[in-house]
């Protein structure tokens, strides 16, 4: 008796081909952060490219008591970040990434 073959995958619906590619899109743009803190402590947290000349934004609390760290994107360029404002009543921060970076992401309004 033979086994059935398994099919081809079956086709995504709609939302689920909008996320696809919503992430398709963003994931080149947004950076892992390895934050350097003071006393050798450190974090993690993740950012957006949002300007051609290599700002980034992510949240206040990533890089809270930080003033640099490291960059990291999805084709495997890195590096070195600045903290150049933040504002922790919204929590949200800049950072300027010095070298390549991917071009921005498109933001929308709301």
């Amino acid at each position: 008796m033979a086994l059935a073959q398994p099919g081809p995958e079956p086709p995504l619906d709609a939302y689920s081909q909008v996320v696809s590619s919503v992430a398709a899109e963003l994931i080149p743009k947004v950076a892992s952060l390895w934050v350097h803190g003071p006393y050798g402590r450190g974090g993690l947290g993740s950012g957006v490219v949002f300007t051609d000349d290599g700002f980034v934004l992510t949240n206040a609390h990533v890089v809270a008591g930080a003033s640099r760290g490291t960059a990291a994107f999805a084709d495997g360029t890195t590096g070195g970040f600045t903290v150049v404002g933040r504002d922790p009543l919204s929590d949200l921060a800049v950072l300027r990434v010095t070298g390549d970076t991917p071009p921005p992401a498109v933001l929308g309004e709301a």
